[in-house]
């Protein structure tokens, strides 16, 4: 039997997993996008460079030098920061996918909002502002306290909350907002969300269905966490939040329009029901995949490239675990690795060339509940900490990760 060639435009960054897909596959054509700076890693292969995904201009030469080398059939977004620009590449090519517009929906902030709120779903109060010296005109559609962020970005990157006008205008003269205001792009200003717990909801979409869904809960959230400790587990299925979330996550998709794709949706719970933080077209990052792995038998970098060639879902390599399956990220110091490795309930633990991330570990669990989850979390992170003091304000307090959920203000942390 010959197989059919598929010539597939690849834009990524760091991803590993996306690329060692693509190469196992016979009958992949690929060519590859991607940053100055990882170029090394993609040799091999036809090649055009960009110094980001942001500069659309040279996105755009970049997309005709590839194109010389013959027509695309499949334009795969690895990696958050080049969604738009894996738009982008659609339009102009005529590669069926998400075009420019709509893949701005699931990126750009307050576009995103803005459809999800036109839809009837839950978002805080939003508005864009031309420069960070606006932020207070915008609060003042909002309300305080605000989180402040670039209207295109990745994760919680250059992402700040401000109590009140008075502290904003305190820190904004300090400096506290350069890489910020560096950025030269629109400012989102959102109302901050009173929260007790964040949640994620991880998903496979195809023609235009949700065909698996789960939802987790972090740990600490995004805007709380240390580069060096993030931790989640998945929770019941069966919980009536659960429930409300695996809904509002099939309601997001069809507000966006989605027909195929990996969705990585963030959710606060609030004392009046679910209020959705962001979504993103991709799988979630900080381990979560592998969770899912372990938890499913769902590979999502495999679901991500299945559903980008229009093939349907692979089936689960075996049933769902009844226990309670989490994860944790931790600093890569001398022996952790073997100390963690031995703890009960441990079942993986990838060092820092195996996860992709450079000075960390991530482990792995299974244990009976989510109680149990947490308190193996703690002490995980105790353990990691007990091993040697790193740069201070780098890693967290083993009694600010039991209170986790206490929202912490103006921490900025990367994703």
């Amino acid at each position: 039997m010959v197989l059919s060639t598929r010539r597939v435009l690849l834009l990524s960054s760091d991803r590993p997993e996306v690329l060692r897909i693509l190469r196992a596959r016979a009958d992949v054509d690929l060519r590859v996008m991607t940053r100055r700076a990882n170029a090394d890693v993609y040799r091999g292969h036809p090649l055009a460079v960009v110094d980001n995904f942001s500069d659309l201009t040279q996105v755009q030469a970049a997309a005709y030098e590839l194109a010389a080398h013959g027509p695309v059939d499949c334009v795969i977004a690895a990696t958050e920061k080049s969604v738009v620009a894996a738009g982008l590449v659609r339009s102009l090519l005529g590669v069926p996918g998400p075009g420019f517009e709509q893949s701005l929906w699931s990126a750009h902030k307050r576009a995103m909002k803005d459809i999800l709120h036109s839809a009837g779903l839950p978002v805080t109060s939003h508005a864009q502002v031309a420069t960070l010296d606006e932020v207070p005109h915008g609060a003042l559609r909002t309300g305080w306290p605000v989180v402040i962020k670039p209207v295109l970005g990745t994760g919680s990157n250059y992402t700040y909350r401000i109590d009140t006008p008075d502290e904003f205008a305190e820190r904004h003269r300090g400096g506290a907002f350069t890489d910020l205001a560096d950025l030269r792009l629109p400012v989102q200003v959102e109302r901050a969300v009173q929260f007790t717990h964040e949640y994620h909801c991880d998903g496979v979409v195809q023609d235009g269905e949700v065909t698996r869904a789960a939802v987790s809960r972090y740990f600490t959230p995004p805007l709380q966490r240390s580069p060096y400790f993030d931790a989640g587990y998945l929770v019941d299925q069966t919980e009536p939040f659960s429930i409300e979330v695996l809904d509002l996550h099939r309601r997001v998709v069809a507000a966006l329009g989605l027909e195929a794709g990996v969705t990585h949706l963030e959710v606060f719970r609030t004392q009046s029901g679910p209020v959705i933080g962001e979504v993103a077209i991709r799988p979630g990052g900080m381990g979560i995949a592998r969770m899912l792995w372990h938890a499913l038998g769902v590979d999502l970098w495999e679901e991500l490239v299945r559903v980008s060639l229009g093939e349907p879902p692979a089936q689960s390599v075996r049933e769902p675990l009844a226990q309670t399956i989490g994860r944790t990220r931790l600093p890569a110091r001398d022996g952790l690795l073997e100390r963690v490795s031995g703890v009960p309930g441990i079942i993986e633990v990838l060092d820092p060339e195996q996860c992709a991330s450079a000075g960390c570990l991530e482990a792995y669990f299974t244990v009976a509940d989510e109680a149990t989850a947490e308190a193996l979390i703690t002490r995980l992170h105790r353990l990691a900490e007990s091993f040697g003091d790193d740069e201070p304000g780098t890693l967290v307090d083993p009694a600010r990760a039991e209170g986790a959920h206490q929202p912490v203000p103006s921490r900025r942390s990367s994703r």
